[in-house]
């Protein structure tokens, strides 16, 4: 009796589930105070409607007849803040997706109109769209989702844009029909339109001449870059649900508002402007953009085939095709008689530039003027750019027409594709091999521009140096690894650089990293320059616009580390395409051998070498001193170098109480991180020493592109000695292990810096 007034109640019943609604009906506004509350009955809601789902019929039949749907709706009105809208939705799609009654969710979609996504077919689609005879008049689910599609709540907006592509994926005749034509059709131009905003907003922070190398630059132009990405990927998710209307729409309004507008000033000398361009895919989106782009050549041939051969309609080498593809897209440009803006032809305004360039070029049509001409205008303007950035923006632009399946013969031979496509991931392929063809014509230039991007002083940064490095192979394996002399010379006197700066590098205060640097990033350099083409990224250059920090004159360890990496990736690349340019391959990782040890093989060597923190060493020829720590006060100590092979410790170590010829280790420094020891001008008893803090192994771990934003200050040891004879001592003791390690070093990486040394790989691969 006792145990049924205190019996709990069962959350699952359909009394508990009317309580909660009549609890919910109660909120009469939802604020910060009592949101967790209204969260709670959401989610409680929700569990026992998916319960009853498959447990209780009853539990079903009263959500739709107290139409908590409707109070869900009303909950959003009431807020007074969107912080109720994410989790609202997220309880109601996974309410949606749980159910399995096939009755259930048709009785609901007929109730009210709510984005449910996933559990929308052909079947149940009829019940969300109001039509008059054939015609579709209304899609109020569809139209009223659309008003979120840009909520700043990034759940809201993929789950509207999962609707949309659910939608558009089962859709038949009459719901296309009222998708691609006004009003409903607007939603994709507002979406380009969008698109180009967050382009040109991009455009200008990455292009403001102010804060240009801050960490919350860099960041906001990383999250810019992430949504303008995904925001392409939602289109090519469109264009991949292959229905002609829907393909056609998205098509014109990107080629309308977004591409051609941008690449418009390609055709015209002017203001270089940073270009963030993705290729979604599409025949009609790829080949809008490369008649654009080679509008002028194509009507040059045109013209000189008419003359020649007369009519070419039909013709392998016929552009009609390609250039009444533009006569169906209009852009917008500014009217300063108007101040506003005016739609014109895209056909048109080509045709008007095309004359223009024409008039002041000396181009005539024959192949010997060609090149003169290609130089002086258009996207080949931007491919010689002294700003390396737009350079290989541009190269990489046409490159990737070139390789597109789905680019018209006649842009393709003209770029230099044959039939066969099969450009940059098979070096047997005929690309950049047509006769006649605008990229064969100007391969000289092109590798003579890529390697002035190497061979440029003061350099530009490895990542830079890398993508020029991945360029220069994939057109190198096309020309068959030849360049011209003038290009030999150049590529030799970049390659001379790299080598002299990564033996600077053997003063530095990370000398004895180097070979262990080599062995982390030769494979790193091998992948980046093997990397296929079609899985580029082609936001690389984003990433060469940000401004790397300086480090130039910096005596900072870490600094100094990221000097040494840069050097070796620099050097790394170098040697990989003078084996390209004279084996025709890229080398596997050298084996750096260790000088031998036979020489160091004592005891007290091996003592030293093995010590750590806390153990016992030998104290051997170590030099009394003595240091004063901020909390121990003055101690007594003995100072310990030793260089073993390519390792060198600087250890401090205590008289051992019991052992007169042993001490305890209670610091140990880096040798080849102590820069140059000096003696005090004032004090010639005293020592100082600069300890290098920096640990670089968590800096390999997060990626060899990882730089450090607030490194650890260097450490500082002052030493004192009881006469400057034993300071004087001490310090060249010091600089006598140091150069001992530094030598090993280097006849370790002596082979690696020979000249003969790819004659010495060929040599050992043929015996």
């Amino acid at each position: 009796m006792w145990r049924s007034l205190w019996r709990s109640i069962d959350r699952f019943s359909l009394q508990h589930f009317k309580s909660v609604i009549t609890e919910l009906r109660q909120i009469k506004v939802v604020n910060e105070q009592n949101r967790d509350t209204v969260v709670d009955l959401l989610q409680t809601i929700v569990e026992i409607v998916t319960y009853g789902d498959r447990q209780d019929p009853l539990i079903f039949e009263c959500f739709m007849e107290y139409q908590v749907l409707a109070e869900f709706v009303r909950v959003l009105k009431i807020s007074t803040s969107s912080t109720i809208e994410a989790p609202l939705l997220q309880y109601l799609s996974i309410m949606i997706q749980n159910m399995d009654s096939e009755h259930a969710i048709c009785k609901m979609l007929s109730a009210i109109d709510i984005a449910v996504s996933s559990k929308i077919s052909r079947d149940t689609l009829c019940l969300l769209v109001k039509v008059h005879g054939d015609v579709v008049v209304s899609f109020p689910m569809y139209t009223e989702a659309l008003k979120f599609a840009q909520h700043e709540e990034k759940m809201i907006q993929t789950a509207i844009r999962a609707l949309t592509l659910n939608i558009y994926n089962i859709c038949d005749d009459n719901v296309y029909q009222f998708i691609t034509t006004p009003p409903a059709s607007i939603y994709f131009s507002d979406l380009v339109s969008s698109l180009r905003k967050q382009c040109l907003q991009l455009d200008a922070l990455v292009n403001s001449s102010e804060d240009k190398c801050t960490h919350q630059r860099n960041k906001d132009i990383f999250l810019k870059t992430d949504k303008i990405v995904d925001d392409l990927f939602y289109f090519k998710d469109m264009l991949s649900v292959g229905e002609s209307r829907l393909s056609r729409v998205v098509t014109q309004n990107l080629l309308s508002l977004l591409i051609l507008p941008l690449l418009l000033p390609l055709l015209k000398l002017g203001e270089n402007k940073f270009l963030v361009l993705q290729v979604v895919g599409g025949k009609h989106l790829i080949n809008g953009v490369a008649g654009l782009l080679l509008y002028h050549y194509m009507a040059l041939c045109q013209r000189d085939a008419i003359a020649t051969n007369g009519d070419t309609a039909g013709s392998t080498g016929d552009a009609s095709p390609l250039l009444h593809l533009l006569n169906d897209i209009n852009i917008k440009v500014s009217d300063h008689e108007a101040e506003g803006e005016k739609e014109i032809n895209i056909n048109y305004l080509l045709q008007h530039l095309h004359v223009q360039t024409s008039s002041n070029s000396h181009f005539d049509g024959s192949p010997r003027d060609d090149n003169v001409c290609i130089e002086r205008f258009g996207i080949f303007a931007y491919l010689f750019s002294d700003n390396h950035s737009i350079s290989l923006a541009s190269l990489f632009l046409l490159l990737t027409l070139a390789e597109n399946k789905d680019l018209e013969h006649f842009p393709a031979s003209l770029l230099g594709m044959s039939q066969s496509r099969g450009l940059m991931n098979n070096c047997e392929s005929a690309f950049l091999k047509v006769d006649g063809s605008i990229l064969v014509g100007l391969m000289p230039q092109i590798l003579k521009t890529l390697l002035k991007v190497l061979a440029c002083q003061p350099p530009v940064s490895p990542p830079m140096q890398w993508h020029t490095g991945w360029f220069l192979r994939k057109l190198l394996q096309c020309q068959g690894n030849k360049l011209t002399d003038d290009n030999i010379h150049l590529f030799n006197t970049s390659y001379e650089q790299s080598r002299e700066c990564l033996q600077k590098e053997l003063d530095g205060c990370w000398f004895d990293h180097i070979p262990d640097t080599i062995g982390h990033e030769w494979g790193s350099c091998k992948k980046a320059l093997e990397l296929q083409f079609h899985v580029k990224d082609p936001l690389f250059t984003l990433e060469l616009e940000i401004c790397q920090q300086a480090i130039d004159g910096n005596f900072n360890s870490c600094f100094a580390w990221e000097r040494m990496v840069d050097a070796v990736k620099v050097f790394i690349l170098h040697l990989q395409l003078k084996a390209l340019i004279c084996m025709g391959c890229l080398l596997e990782k050298p084996s750096l051998e260790s000088p031998s040890d036979s020489d160091l093989g004592k005891t007290y060597s091996r003592d030293i070498s093995s010590a750590s923190f806390g153990s016992e060493v030998s104290l051997g020829s170590g030099i009394p001193c003595r240091i004063a720590f901020s909390y121990a006060g003055v101690r007594d100590i003995y100072l310990v170098a030793l260089a073993r092979g390519i390792s060198g410790k600087l250890i401090l170590a205590e008289k051992h109480p019991f052992r007169s010829q042993r001490g305890i280790v209670i610091a140990i420094a880096p040798l080849a991180g102590l820069s140059q020891p000096r003696i005090d001008e004032d004090h010639p008893t005293w020592l100082h020493l600069r300890i290098r803090e920096f640990e670089p192994n968590f800096v390999k771990a997060k990626g060899s592109q990882s730089k450090v934003s607030t490194p650890p200050a260097d450490g500082r040891w002052t030493l004192g000695f009881h006469s400057a004879k034993a300071c004087e001592t001490a310090r060249l003791l010091i600089l006598e292990e140091t150069c001992k390690q530094r030598s090993s070093v280097e006849s370790m990486l002596a082979p690696l810096l020979r000249e003969d040394y790819l004659v010495n790989v060929l040599d050992s691969q043929g015996d």
